[in-house]
């Protein structure tokens, strides 16, 4: 499908109703919902991921953990209490789980069967689902928080609060993917993951819908805002893609180095 096409569809589900009209196409037209077995069994090894980098830097398994950017199943965080986590708390701006995709992937990712039917279940089983809910330095402090290609899709004004308030709640690590692809190309193959880098804020702005929304931060901007909101950078990684040939970079742009400019993911690990 077209980028652009795709982008003018995001903007009419930015009108009312346009959420519920979302979900309903994802699951009955592209069918993306409920997740298939290697997207689930990819999201478990995030979990697994979690507890690597804290069992590195902190030592041990986590007994609390935070993570931003929920979801519709909460695979991550069904992953983590499989790990041992004794409580998991995922917030998510909008109230965006449903019961009976957690329990589809409760019934891939767990090593017993579980039943969740409730919300009420759910949180017995040591999983507190908050949404519609912001992260505060007022929360209750966690061992350790976590996202997983989740930042990409916060504004800067927002994604400097939630990084205070990550610093203010935990105690040992955060750990965090991050996706700085263009993510109009994942459906349009005729476009590098990179091409939004030809556009400025300006020309980008109609084709940035609050349902396909990205900063186009890149990895030094992340780096940098993490410090400024106290964390010391304990490790950092990302990948280069590779611009099309036809690729202008908007001007904007222009001063980051390559290797920052069209990086495509990155890793950041802090406390």
């Amino acid at each position: 499908m077209d980028w652009r096409a795709k982008a003018l569809a995001f903007r009419v589900l930015d009108l009312p109703g346009g959420d519920r009209a979302h979900y309903l196409l994802q699951r009955h037209v592209t069918r993306n919902w409920p997740r298939k077995a290697n997207t689930l069994d990819a999201l478990a090894d995030i979990g697994r991921r979690v507890m690597r980098d804290y069992a590195k830097h902190v030592g041990g398994t986590p007994s609390s953990v935070m993570e931003v950017g929920a979801g519709r199943d909460l695979a991550v965080p069904l992953a983590l209490r499989r790990l041992g986590v004794a409580k998991v708390i995922t917030c998510d701006v909008k109230r965006l789980g449903k019961l009976d995709l957690i329990q589809h992937a409760a019934n891939r990712i767990l090593a017993r069967q579980v039943e969740l039917s409730s919300w009420d279940d759910l949180e017995k089983f040591g999983v507190e689902y908050r949404a519609p809910h912001y992260v505060s330095p007022e929360d209750e402090q966690v061992d350790c928080s976590c996202s997983n290609e989740v930042m990409e899709h916060i504004p800067v004004d927002q994604l400097a609060e939630l990084l205070k308030a990550l610093r203010a709640v935990t105690k040992g690590i955060t750990t965090h993917s991050i996706d700085y692809s263009d993510h109009y190309a994942r459906s349009d193959k005729s476009v590098s993951r990179l091409n939004f880098l030809r556009y400025s804020d300006a020309e980008w702005r109609p084709f940035n819908s609050a349902h396909q929304y990205v900063n186009r931060l890149r990895h030094s901007d992340y780096l940098r805002m993490f410090r400024e909101s106290g964390f010391t950078i304990l490790e950092e990684s990302s990948v280069a893609g590779e611009p099309s040939a036809d690729l202008k970079i908007a001007k904007q742009f222009e001063q980051y180095e390559p290797s920052d400019l069209f990086a495509i993911k990155g890793r950041i690990i802090a406390a």
